[in-house]
């Protein structure tokens, strides 16, 4: 797991093409953790994926910050292909 403290958020489910099986994150670091995993489709310089990356590396520590990073997680996991369960 990403060391820090975990700041939380709203959860979000996704399901890669690969596995019907959805995958839930419930904090920052399980965005970090998901994002850096090589289940994540990794494209050359995709905007997307660096901006959710950022935005979470920014915001390990600042509950304020988590809720755009959830966001950027987000747009960057339909940019992919991934199939996300989310309310907004």
């Amino acid at each position: 797991m990403f060391m820090g403290s975990p700041v939380p958020i709203r959860k979000v489910a996704v399901s890669f093409r690969d596995n019907d099986e959805r995958q839930t994150v419930r904090s920052v670091a399980e965005m970090t953790e998901l994002l850096l995993s090589s289940r994540w489709p990794k494209r050359a310089n995709d905007a997307l994926w660096k901006e959710a990356l950022s935005c979470c590396l920014r915001s390990q520590q600042d509950h304020k910050k988590a809720k755009r990073a959830r966001r950027a997680f987000v747009k960057a996991a339909r940019g992919a292909s991934i199939v996300v369960y989310s309310k907004h």
